[in-house]
């Protein structure tokens, strides 16, 4: 008698649960049948499941398009795995989330299409068991998982930092045995050896901003084995990065649509982007520009006239560096005038200062003079 008084309202607990989910999602999703539309808004201050959203997109009775968008109080915890598909799922915006279970699907097999275009994780903090992320690089991967949805057109992972989850001291001890064991050079050797690329043929826009935990081999495991054909957009802006990266100085190789890179607010102190020449013929009048502001650069390439005159123009903007004023400006300063009688829009590079041991202070671009160099230029 008790086993089935418990089997009762175990499912009446359930179907409970799951009618509670339903008209949660109904209520914070309007369907806009024009548009054959549903766009959720949802804040969170307790908790939210992916799964529950999930479930309730596979039930609904006609396939539409729909767009998620979350955002969390102080407490707010977002149960999100990836790689975070859905029914219709084209569209997932989630702000100020702690984010859980994001590994906790890794090796099962969603059986869903890729169709998410627009992807945007804004100052959200992810919790990962660490024996599990062990575990997740040191097993091969489905190329589900592997690449995530590569529908997407726009990506955006903005003040993103990472905890590990609390736990035992068991747990504890066989985790640093994983992590001594590790091997990062037998990790390429593998991923070297999938059968598969990653294919971002859609992807126009890139927001890596604002984090100090990249790894340094953050831009190889990105390119080695990823193509992004179509990326014109790479924000790249205070991650903590010193040098500029081999893959970036390789631009033309692995980014060649690129339009717009930003490194600023970063602690760079010399740059080259003249590096290896594109696997396919490219020129086009459009600049790339890559935005170098409030960096620790010191130093102008000697080279800075072929950055004008390449089949990509390239135009480097060093607002708030610490510039001396000597001859490497003044070569910097005839490498601007030249792109601004071309693209007059970037007025503002004139403005860019230097400074002045003997006067003991700045001097604008523009009116920076030196009778005492060799013309290099």
């Amino acid at each position: 008698m008790l086993r089935h008084l418990s089997l009762l309202v175990g499912i009446d607990l359930i179907l409970t649960v799951i009618c509670q989910s339903r008209s949660f999602f109904d209520m914070n999703c309007p369907q806009n049948k024009a548009a054959n539309l549903r766009k959720c808004d949802v804040f969170v201050d307790s908790q939210l499941d992916f799964t529950d959203f999930k479930q309730w997109t596979s039930e609904l009775e006609r396939a539409v398009k729909i767009s998620l968008d979350v955002t969390c109080s102080s407490k707010g915890v977002f149960f999100l795995p990836w790689p975070m598909k859905a029914r219709g799922l084209t569209k997932l915006h989630v702000k100020g989330c702690i984010l859980d279970g994001f590994l906790s699907e890794s090796f099962t097999p969603t059986n869903l299409k890729d169709e998410l275009q627009e992807l945007s994780l804004d100052n959200c903090v992810i919790t990962a068991n660490m024996k599990q992320a062990i575990r997740l690089l040191s097993t091969p991967l489905t190329q589900e998982i592997d690449c995530g949805q590569q529908t997407l057109h726009r990506s955006v992972w903005r003040n993103i930092t990472y905890t590990q989850m609390s736990t035992n001291k068991k747990d504890d001890f066989e985790t640093e045995k994983l992590v001594w064991n590790f091997s990062f050079d037998e990790l390429l050797n593998r991923l070297g050896h999938r059968g598969y690329r990653c294919k971002y043929l859609h992807l126009t826009y890139l927001d890596k901003s604002i984090s100090k935990s990249r790894s340094k081999h953050h831009f190889h495991l990105m390119t080695a084995y990823s193509d992004f054909p179509k990326l014109h957009t790479f924000l790249f802006p205070d991650n903590g990065y010193s040098t500029v990266p081999q893959e970036l100085t390789d631009w033309r190789k692995y980014f060649p649509q690129l339009k717009l890179l930003d490194l600023s607010d970063n602690f760079i102190t010399k740059f080259n982007f003249l590096g290896a020449p594109s696997t396919e013929k490219i020129s086009k009048s459009e600049p790339l520009v890559v935005d170098l502001s409030r960096n620790s650069v010191t130093e102008i390439p000697v080279d800075m006239q072929d950055y004008f005159t390449g089949s990509v123009p390239i135009i480097v903007d060093l607002t708030g560096n610490p510039l001396r004023c000597d001859c490497n400006f003044l070569r910097y300063k005839h490498y601007v005038m030249k792109v601004l009688k071309r693209f007059k829009q970037y007025e503002n590079l004139s403005w860019i200062t230097c400074y002045s041991a003997i006067m003991h202070q700045k001097i604008q671009l523009a009116n920076y003079r030196n009778n005492n160099c060799f013309k290099t230029y």
